[in-house]
């Protein structure tokens, strides 16, 4: 399998900003959010261009054909953020994020970077185990909701620390 990760060119920027799209309302879908809050491919790109300015987009390839993309976000004390990660829908699940992952690795330790965190919503599960599949074994920061409107409230129940919590 032949991955290739390069930072966005501009000739990939409306290509990119798409599949912006596409992610933000698979999440959306995960949470069964109301369609008035799905994400428009002119929200996208405005999202892409403040990302622009926040960090870097690197683009997947397989072979000569984008696949998906990375925003990653670097900070202080050499450390960086996987802020998303996006594979096309047709991809997922042949190893191509995984073999991704590996080449972001290679990139980050090229540039000196000694941790990297990554924030995941419990319900993607299949996005916990990449990651976890990947090296990210470290809880470090545990982010609570609380739902004033009830219609958002969930069922799945889920243990951390010993403690009951609703997954969202």
């Amino acid at each position: 399998m032949n991955i290739i990760i390069k930072e966005m060119s501009e000739s990939l920027f409306l290509t990119t900003a798409k599949m912006i799209t596409e992610l933000m309302n698979y999440h959306r879908k995960l949470n069964n959010a109301p369609k008035e809050y799905w994400q428009t491919d002119e929200q996208s790109i405005e999202t892409l261009h403040n990302w622009i300015e926040e960090g870097i987009i690197y683009n997947i390839f397989l072979d000569d054909e984008m696949v998906g993309f990375f925003f990653v976000r670097f900070g202080g004390q050499n450390v960086a953020w996987l802020e998303d990660l996006f594979i096309l829908e047709q991809y997922r699940g042949e190893g191509i994020g995984k073999f991704a992952m590996k080449k972001l690795d290679e990139l980050m330790i090229e540039k000196k970077v000694i941790a990297m965190f990554v924030d995941v919503v419990p319900r993607n599960t299949s996005a916990l185990k990449l990651y976890k599949n990947c090296g990210f074994d470290h809880l470090n920061l545990i982010q609570l909701r609380k739902n004033y409107d009830k219609k958002l409230d969930k069922n799945d129940d889920i243990e951390i620390l010993g403690m009951n919590f609703k997954k969202y």
